[in-house]
């Protein structure tokens, strides 16, 4: 995929992080048709303020985001970890606590090995 502009870093990292434009725009706090001019070559280029926050919730580099000079820095992964960690959440609401101490146990004395 052709990077060599911002709204082709913005769909691959977009992508990669695996949001959807509504997702991605809920995060940012604008409207989705707001994240789809971004994307769009002819649209309208996000404001600095907007590509810093971008950064953060891609999980780029703003260098990279903004003028293409850095690669990713590892979206794919930091998505999939976001996405692990939403669904855990999600997937917490319906157990019973004492299931959840259990798991939180798990967790902590699995991390004594890591």
């Amino acid at each position: 995929m052709d990077v060599s502009t911002i709204p082709s870093r913005i769909r691959l990292a977009r992508a990669n992080c695996g949001l959807s434009q509504t997702e991605m725009a809920r995060r940012l706090g604008v409207n989705r048709a707001t994240v789809a001019h971004w994307e769009r070559e002819e649209g309208f280029t996000p404001t600095i303020e907007h590509l810093h926050r971008m950064s953060g919730v891609l999980g780029v580099a703003f260098a990279w985001l903004a003028q293409g000079e850095t690669p990713p820095a590892e979206p794919a992964v930091r998505g999939s970890r976001a996405r692990l960690e939403e669904k855990m959440i999600e997937l917490s609401k319906h157990l019973p606590v004492s299931f959840l101490a259990s798991v939180v146990a798990l967790m902590e004395n699995a991390e004594t090995y890591l």
